[in-house]
């Protein structure tokens, strides 16, 4: 396999999907950035292919196979004739993102607004790279100089293009050097497919984009290019603007909130983490962030610690205090197995659990709701059909039946009433440690309160009894190295969205 740059090894998944493109007879190419295939073989960067549009429908069957799941952006800004599928690299964990056009856009990289009837001249005229097909270098050229102007006509794009200004520099002179060996030159190309730009204009142009300092020479030609390419525009100056304005809209609340926008066509999901004290919930669940917040619409939830609402916040405020003074009503007492057994509850307990019931309910209701918009909803640890397990509720029929004081019995009917009504979990992941490997994690964890063998132990026992009942269950055991236990959570999400 090849190396790219950073030493990283090329993803199988990509690899995968250009086999299955050449066993298709699909007409395709990777129509840009290909100075940078190596990076993109090696998922650093966005792969961007061009298939005929006669072919989509095969292209489709060559995606499911090779592993790929149509996305879309949940804002709605995406591009003509173009959409997105996400890969998953099953070795690594790590996912992909895949750029398919059937028709070329360009101009600034928000709105896209000059359709260039190029498609053929790129699929007609390929050549082989690193096992991949790529346009003829000086078709591929010509694109790129008008490209980079058309980049030139707003300040947004200006900000975006040119903190790139010696990477355009680089890949100029890596195509100006491929391109020697064409048996058609760049000028003639050019002036075929866009004889309104004219040989002088391309020579200034190709010029501009070799001076890294020339950036108001980029702007002025940008202008003239975007002129004489006027009747290509899909959009008027005003739908454009207001386009760009939208757009820029969301990359800002994206680099803000650190959130994509682009979520599966198949739907999103709520992911529980549960498992006992010290198996490293949490870290996994950090791990499953960063590999599909990558690309996709991921949020993090604590269902274990639900924000509190309107009216658990005031008595929330109290917990502490009441920990201090109240130390007979620690949750420690009740999950005593004796005491369980015993299901004497006082009324300060019943109303406490009625409280988080109720806030549980309301924080996986708007979970529920992020995964119905398409975000995959990640969530540390979760309520399990079982009543007297871990987050779930604390009264079973028996308890419910026992219960003499009608204060008490309307407390805990709402806080089975909670329970019952929380949405399920698409996937639960359970994990797993040796009782011994559990206390000796435990043991190092910086935490308020310090070690504590005993809850360590009492968790352990537990989780063993919980029940998420249709729901599937896939158990991992964090014995494993971390990168480890974080694959095998991707593949076991990946496998239900």
């Amino acid at each position: 396999m090849s190396l790219d740059s950073k030493g990283q090894n090329e993803k199988a998944v990509i690899r995968k999907l250009v086999s299955e493109l050449d066993a298709a007879r699909i007409s395709y190419c990777h129509w840009k950035s290909n100075c940078r295939l190596e990076a993109t073989l090696a998922g650093d960067e966005d792969i961007d292919i061009l298939v005929d549009r006669r072919q989509a429908a095969n292209l489709q069957g060559a995606l499911s196979v090779s592993g790929f799941k149509l996305a879309q952006s949940a804002l709605g800004t995406g591009h003509p004739s173009t959409f997105h599928a996400i890969g998953l690299d099953g070795h690594t964990g790590e996912l992909v993102d895949l750029h398919v056009c059937h028709e070329v856009y360009s101009g600034d990289s928000l709105v896209k607004n000059y359709r260039m009837p190029i498609e053929g001249e790129l699929l007609a005229n390929t050549r082989e790279l690193l096992g991949v097909k790529v346009p003829d270098a000086a078709c591929e050229l010509v694109y790129f100089v008008l490209r980079i102007a058309l980049k030139h006509l707003s300040p947004i794009e200006l900000l975006k293009s040119n903190r790139h200004r010696s990477k355009n520099a680089d890949e100029l002179a890596w195509l100006q050097q491929a391109a020697s060996r064409s048996i058609v030159p760049p000028p003639a190309i050019c002036d075929r497919l866009f004889p309104v730009i004219g040989p002088g204009l391309f020579s200034d142009l190709v010029n501009a984009v070799a001076r890294q300092d020339a950036i108001f020479l980029r702007i002025r030609l940008g202008w003239k290019v975007a002129w004489r390419l006027r009747g290509m525009r899909r959009l008027s100056a005003f739908a454009a603007a207001a386009s760009r304005l939208w757009r820029f809209g969301d990359f800002v609340r994206g680099r803000l909130s650190g959130a994509k926008s682009l979520h599966l066509v198949s739907g999103g999901a709520i992911v529980a983490l549960v498992g006992s004290k010290a198996t490293g919930k949490s870290t996994t669940a950090n791990e499953l962030a960063r590999c599909l917040g990558r690309h996709l619409n991921v949020c993090r939830i604590h269902t274990g610690k639900p924000p509190p609402t309107l009216i658990s916040w005031i008595p929330n405020w109290f917990v502490p205090l009441a920990r201090r003074l109240l130390p007979h009503e620690r949750m420690a007492v009740y999950e005593d197995a004796a005491r369980r057994e015993r299901r004497d509850f006082s009324l300060f307990h019943v109303a406490r659990m009625a409280l988080l019931a109720h806030d549980r309910r309301r924080l996986l209701q708007r979970a529920l709701r992020k995964a119905a918009a398409g975000a995959i909803v990640i969530s540390d640890r979760y309520p399990s059909l079982q009543p007297g397990t871990i987050d779930s509720s604390s009264f079973d029929s028996l308890a419910l039946a026992g219960c003499d004081s009608w204060l008490k019995r309307k407390l805990m009917q709402y806080e089975r009433y909670c329970y019952s009504v929380i949405p399920r979990p698409n996937l639960v992941i359970k994990l797993t440690a040796p009782i011994a490997i559990a206390i000796a994690r435990d043991a190092t964890r910086d935490k308020a309160g310090g070690p504590d063998e005993a809850t360590v132990r009492r968790h352990w026992e537990l989780e063993r009894k919980t029940d998420f009942g249709s729901t599937p269950v896939v158990t991992i055991d964090t014995t494993a190295p971390l990168e480890e236990t974080a694959r095998q959570a991707v593949n076991a999400v990946w496998a239900v969205l």
